[in-house]
């Protein structure tokens, strides 16, 4: 075995020498160092976000951090009911979606699936930070959150997202078939949990917005389809942009308001049900 050629590496990877001086001005003046620890213990601590009480884990489950939240199929979002959603109309929604096979979708088969990433580029650096999952369950609809505390959680979410697609196959996003479900995929893939996300059973509610609604709504943005047909206006809403901002924050030092993303997260998937039960239930 050769041995490696320490100084090479030194360079390379600019590691000082133990014989070096001290590179940093404060360093090299202790009256300096004084005045700017000074100066740092007088600047705002800004407090820490505590995340929402979550379910207790399992024993011997992997660490992951799951809030459950349960809506009575009767509960109103905005002015639409949300068991309007478990009581389809197959032939209207099929024509909306273009697509026969959806004339036949049992509800319970749906994912309501939502995302919160660390960016909007896209590719495999960029982060799914947060989950919102709904599916119904007996009489009720069952919301689910996932957000990441640490990043070496993520494969234990990645596994449980995984999980929950396998078992409700229909997911319905806004705007999830050209970008959550990729991102989604990417994070799957960098950890290698195999997963049925990438499906052609997909119900993307922006194209069937458009189609319906699109020449009486001023834009297909959801805030805009929230408000004009669901009656959902929110207040101290956190805009979708800001979440990946928070998250940073929060992971650096505690101060991000994570707490406000998970609310933006919750509406947005209680909009998702809300919105297919307007778009193609058999009662409103």
């Amino acid at each position: 075995m050769v041995a490696p050629d320490r100084e090479r590496l030194r360079r390379v990877f600019r590691v000082p020498r133990a014989d070096a001086p001290p590179s940093r001005a404060s360093e090299r003046d202790p009256a300096l160092r004084a005045f700017l620890q000074q100066r740092l213990a007088r600047l705002p601590r800004r407090p820490r976000v505590e995340l929402p009480p979550a379910e207790p884990a399992a024993a011997g489950a992997e660490a992951l951090w799951r809030r459950e939240l349960r809506y009575p199929l009767a509960s109103l979002h905005g002015s639409a009911r949300l068991g309007a959603a478990r009581d389809l109309d197959g032939e209207r929604l099929a024509a909306l979606a273009k697509d026969p096979g959806f004339a036949a979708l049992d509800p319970r088969e749906c994912l309501f699936l939502d995302t919160e990433t660390t960016g909007l580029a896209g590719g495999a650096g960029t982060t799914v930070f947060a989950y919102g999952l709904a599916f119904f369950r007996g009489e009720d609809l069952v919301l689910e959150q996932l957000f990441l505390r640490d990043f070496g959680e993520e494969p234990a979410m990645l596994r449980h997202v995984a999980a929950r697609l396998r078992e409700f196959p229909v997911p319905v996003t806004f705007v999830g078939k050209s970008y959550d479900r990729h991102r989604i995929a990417a994070r799957m893939a960098v950890h290698k949990v195999r997963s049925p996300v990438l499906t052609q059973r997909h119900l993307d509610l922006y194209h069937l917005v458009r189609r319906s609604h699109g020449r009486s709504l001023p834009d297909a943005r959801l805030r805009t389809v929230e408000e004009r047909l669901l009656g959902v206006v929110r207040t101290d809403d956190l805009p979708g942009s800001e979440a990946p901002a928070a998250f940073l924050d929060w992971i650096r030092d505690g101060s991000g308001p994570v707490d406000r993303v998970l609310e933006h997260n919750r509406l947005d998937v209680l909009s998702l049900v809300a919105l297919l039960g307007v778009l193609a239930g058999r009662s409103v």
